[in-house]
């Protein structure tokens, strides 16, 4: 069990968009989550240390092979950071997630880290700016029909961005939804949308058969995923690899707009400073 997590939470809620990984690891992984907390109620100055082993989560075992923890952080004052660093275990070796670039700049002084990938967070305008709701119609809309179950027939199709069968009965199970859009009698293109934390949902797993590519189709899929989740006053979020352009331009498209990159750092040693 995590210490000090009434305290936590609120804190990282503070702005929960920024802080989404941290929470949704929180709220997944807690009873195997190490945690250094330090809080001035004084000044106000917080900082915080999550360590997740790297056995807890599949994702970080295969992607990840020979790392121990997973290392988290989030400060309001960068000073606090060498006294959230001596709960890393000596000799540990750690795979970095970090959500602003400050921190990996600070951490620099620390870690020698490589950054291994990036990616970037994406949620509809009026999120960021409190403006009034874009709706993400798009020709071709009707053509999208929202399923409450998982259909076994639809597995491959939503397994193709690396979920596995189970995770995707678990989230299902916990109230996903799947957007699909037929051609010829099969599942041409889907996604589906699950609760990450709170009220925000993540929309995931796009993916269009290869025959229909060039259609136009996860741009109707999306858009009608928004729809759905604006008109039930839910939160967007469309995480994707720095790299995937088509993903990128389809965010764009539908006037998303990014709040967070989330970047992973492998520690290929510590520094002088460290050592």
């Amino acid at each position: 069990m995590m210490q000090h997590l009434d305290q936590i939470v609120p804190l990282l809620e503070q702005d929960t968009l920024t802080n989404i990984t941290l929470l949704k690891m929180i709220e997944a992984y807690e009873a195997s989550i190490i945690s250094k907390l330090i809080k001035d109620s004084e000044t106000s100055r917080w900082g915080l240390l999550l360590l997740l082993p790297v056995e807890a989560y599949p994702y970080d075992q295969q992607t990840y092979p020979g790392t121990d923890f997973i290392v988290f952080v989030a400060y309001t004052e960068q000073s606090l950071l060498p006294e959230l660093l001596k709960a890393v275990p000596a000799g540990a070796r750690l795979v970095f997630k970090l959500q602003k670039d400050e921190y990996r700049e600070q951490l620099a002084h620390y870690y020698e880290l490589e950054q291994a990938r990036a990616y970037i967070s994406y949620t509809s305008q009026n999120q960021l700016t409190g403006s009034s709701v874009q709706q993400h119609k798009g020709s071709g809309n009707d053509d999208v029909v929202k399923q409450e179950a998982l259909a076994e027939e639809l597995l491959p199709l939503l397994c193709s961005n690396g979920y596995t069968p189970e995770e995707l009965r678990d989230y299902f199970a916990a109230g996903a939804y799947a957007f699909i859009i037929c051609r010829e009698g099969e599942a041409a293109a889907g996604c589906f949308i699950f609760c990450n934390y709170d009220d925000v949902w993540e929309i995931a797993g796009v993916h269009t058969r290869e025959r229909w590519r060039g259609q136009g189709l996860a741009r109707q899929l999306v858009a009608a995923a928004l729809e759905h989740l604006q008109q039930g006053g839910l939160r967007p979020r469309y995480h994707v690899l720095e790299t995937n352009t088509a993903s990128i331009r389809l965010a764009e498209s539908l006037g998303l707009q990014p709040f967070m990159k989330l970047t992973h750092h492998t520690m290929q040693r510590p520094t002088a400073e460290q050592r």
